[in-house]
């Protein structure tokens, strides 16, 4: 048993059940469920999926080729888990990928009896086919997609030791109330920002330098995955609210103690600590829903108030968003587009980005059979966007 477990079977041990009924009063905090629910919440069907750890950065290679059947290093999926994953992404943000299961859960499934972060072995493929197609050539798109995505899922663990410092301090729970108030919320959960801001940091690096394709990648994710630009005090701010006063996201942040973040033991943070595995789903389907596969994009029309902006207040976009309409209709996940679901406007409304600008946007109502109506084109504040 290693230090990490040790610590959370003293601490967990120690505060016992305090704190576990406290349930936070959010009468006021509103925001659109999440459809699917978290893995714990709904743990997918298990039936001959396996399941392999990953053993030290020594075998992150060796893990990568049995992953790919020992072939040459072809990466990416095929069409059909491309469209999958490319919709889940939308609405379940990079948890469609890869997540984080804390040691607290470890009784629970997915997978009972093993805690720390699992990768679905279709999500580590795609993000290796989208590094070798966005950067051909650098470096191997293996090692840097599980890089790329074990950045994100090592702040979760960071968190869940630092909530566990404060539980052995304070002498209470608070990542199990936190969490079950967050139930069917989990997407706007501040801490998705930060794991976000760490990969997108990680991005910028000059080793690394796919910083384009990490901020197109995030903007695509729903909630607080899309706020990872947003001032790193005012994150972490609000993270501490949600976690030591139980405040709903996107609350007042408490920026008075942001600089507590990030203040854990070097030695908590070896990369061994923390166990890591690769799933081998049975079928893709087991663990994404289809649902959410994004709807065929085969005609778009203006409709009359949007044909009335262009031809008036915003005439000078009419190229930009002709522009924008032909490259929706030959691929729906074009790189800057940025189409994803509006759930605003119900769940049939989608926004896009418009070429040339990214303060621009338009909103589409897919009418069914591939053909869309474009209802609302402005800017970022006219259309609800912040």
């Amino acid at each position: 048993m290693n230090s990490v477990n040790r610590l959370f079977e003293q601490v967990l041990s120690d505060i016992g059940t305090k704190g576990l009924n406290e349930r936070p009063d959010w009468q006021d905090y509103e925001y659109e469920s999440d459809e699917f629910g978290d893995w714990l919440d709904n743990p997918p069907l298990e039936d001959h999926t396996a399941l392999r750890p990953i053993i030290g950065e020594q075998t992150v290679e060796r893990v990568s080729d049995k992953m790919f059947n020992g072939r040459s290093p072809v990466v990416g999926v095929s069409y059909e888990e491309y469209e999958i994953i490319e919709g889940n992404i939308r609405h379940r943000g990079l948890d469609a990928l890869a997540f984080y299961k804390s040691r607290r859960y470890i009784k629970k499934g997915p997978f009972p009896g093993k805690w720390g972060i699992f990768y679905l072995k279709t999500g580590l493929s795609y993000i290796a086919g989208e590094i070798a197609a966005a950067y051909p050539g650098y470096g191997d798109p293996r090692r840097l997609a599980h890089d790329f995505l074990r950045t994100h899922e090592f702040v979760h663990y960071k968190c869940d030791l630092q909530v566990l410092m404060f539980e052995a301090v304070l002498k209470r729970n608070l990542y199990l109330p936190l969490h079950e108030a967050l139930k069917g919320q989990k997407i706007h959960f501040v801490e998705e920002a930060l794991a976000n801001r760490a990969t997108w940091d990680w991005a910028q690096k000059t080793q690394t330098g796919l910083q384009e394709f990490a901020e197109d990648f995030m903007e695509l994710q729903p909630g607080a995955y899309a706020r990872f630009a947003e001032p790193k005090d005012y994150l972490r701010g609000e993270w501490l609210a949600n976690v030591l006063d139980l405040q709903p996201p996107q609350c007042i942040p408490r920026t008075d103690i942001a600089h507590w973040v990030d203040a854990l033991p070097r030695e908590l943070l070896r990369a061994s600590l923390c166990p890591e595995y690769v799933i081998y789903p049975a079928k893709i389907t087991n663990w994404l829903s289809p649902l959410f596969v994004l709807p065929p994009v085969n005609q778009i029309f203006d409709a009359d108030a949007v044909k009335k902006l262009l031809n008036g207040k915003y005439r000078n976009f009419q190229k930009k968003w002709q522009a924008t309409k032909e490259r929706l209709i030959s691929n729906k996940f074009r790189k800057g587009l940025n189409f994803k679901a509006w759930k605003k406007d119900g769940k049939d409304s989608y926004s896009v980005r418009v070429v040339g600008d990214e303060g621009f946007r338009a909103h589409l109502r897919h009418q069914g059979s591939g053909n869309w109506v474009v209802y609302n084109f402005g800017n970022h504040k006219e259309l609800g966007h912040g």
